[in-house]
């Protein structure tokens, strides 16, 4: 036991020996020696970004604004002092990024002299801004994260949509626009029944005319292309529409990143492998460019296909579609919808991870709406308009 207290004893009195030390070194030592300031003069042999910041201009004014959204999957060109060019793809907050050093020569940006980038817009879009091409030189600063800084640094780069009005109807029908100005002009239809006519944001008439019937439909053009229903050729007065409208946009079904299926009941529905999802959750471009209003999309889960159904009738009147994912450019959506066991409307159309389309449904009186890819990938859905009764 003796043998034992002193063992203890030494031990806590060479601990405190060794506390002592470590507490004599701290005071050796003074604040300048433990809060250093930079050495300024001396390469940093860090990196740093050069970015230019890519946005879809909603409201199409050429200016970077509240409402505006990024652009992501947007081609910006850097052409180096060397006469070599690189391409970057915008991340999905909308900035190209390249990477700048003097010291790490391996990066896109290491030598000082004259740049210049250049935005290269998707097809069916143009520069709102009018500053696609953007020049600056850099020069070598030392002490800077990169060594290397900008004289001049980029400005916003806003996309838009090319306006239209597009749709399908039966062989030989005559189809005439009027736009918000009251000019009416007739739309080429092509050998496939199908025509597009360039747009401007507003309401506007559409009259299809075959074997002498006409059916008009009234359309509002707004941030996107707009693509109708299949007319159905009939003419005469349409079923009156249903008197409460509506539009979801899935933010209010969950408040953090992730992702969380649909419930039946939302908004007075019920949806069938229906997926909400914040936006920039995954790395697809598409839903980001698809987003229209809040943070929040839908999708339908794993690509495959996905209802939404009601026991009581309701109008589907449109929503916005893109495709998630940039390896499924140009897939093809098909919306069907019935009226209990009875078809009643069927379209297709081409789906774009660049940007969304407004599809005009104008589905009257329906107890089912089938949404699904012919090739199972993911379409994006925002602000899903419907209506119902008392």
């Amino acid at each position: 036991m003796k043998r034992g207290l002193l063992f203890s004893g030494a031990l806590v009195a060479a601990t405190a020996v060794g506390l002592a030390m470590i507490c004599s070194a701290a005071r050796a030592g003074s604040a300048e020696a433990y809060y250093p300031k930079r050495a300024w003069g001396s390469f940093n042999g860090g990196q740093m970004n050069t970015s230019l910041l890519v946005f879809r201009d909603l409201n199409r004014n050429g200016v970077y604004d509240l409402g505006d959204r990024p652009m992501s999957r947007a081609a910006v060109e850097l052409d180096k002092p060397n006469g070599s060019s690189i391409m970057r793809l915008t991340n999905v907050d909308g900035f190209a990024n390249f990477r700048m050093s003097v010291i790490q020569r391996d990066l896109e940006v290491v030598d000082p002299g004259h740049y210049a980038f250049r935005v290269v817009p998707p097809p069916g879009f143009s520069v709102t801004t009018g500053n696609a091409s953007q020049e600056s030189d850099y020069v070598v600063s030392p002490g800077s994260p990169g060594d290397m800084i900008a004289l001049r640094t980029t400005h916003p780069v806003g996309l838009a949509a090319d306006l239209t009005i597009s749709g399908a109807v039966a062989a030989g029908s005559r189809v005439s626009l009027t736009g918000p100005d009251g000019v009416t002009a007739a739309a080429k239809v092509g050998p496939d029944g199908r025509f597009s006519a360039p747009a401007t944001s507003g309401e506007w008439l559409v009259d299809v005319s075959v074997g002498g019937a006409t059916q008009r439909r009234h359309v509002v053009v707004g941030a996107a292309p707009s693509v109708l229903s299949a007319f159905s050729g009939k003419g005469g007065p349409e079923e009156e529409p249903l008197p409460n409208q509506h539009i979801v946009g899935f933010d209010d079904l969950m408040t953090s990143p992730g992702v969380f299926e649909i419930p039946s009941g939302y908004g007075g529905l019920n949806w069938y492998n229906l997926v909400a999802m914040h936006q920039s959750f995954t790395a697809g471009p598409g839903y980001i460019n698809t987003t229209m209003s809040g943070e929040f999309i839908a999708y339908n889960s794993s690509g495959h296909p996905a209802q939404v159904f009601s026991d009581k009738p309701f109008d589907f009147t449109g929503a916005y579609f893109g495709v998630g994912w940039d390896d499924a450019e140009g897939e093809t959506l098909v919306l069907k919808a019935w009226r209990g066991d009875q078809p009643a409307y069927e379209d297709q159309f081409v789906l774009s991870a660049n940007g969304q389309v407004y599809f005009a449904a104008d589905y009257r009186r329906v107890t089912r709406l089938e949404i699904r890819t012919l090739h199972y990938w993911q379409a994006a859905i925002d602000d899903f308009a419907y209506r119902t009764g008392q």
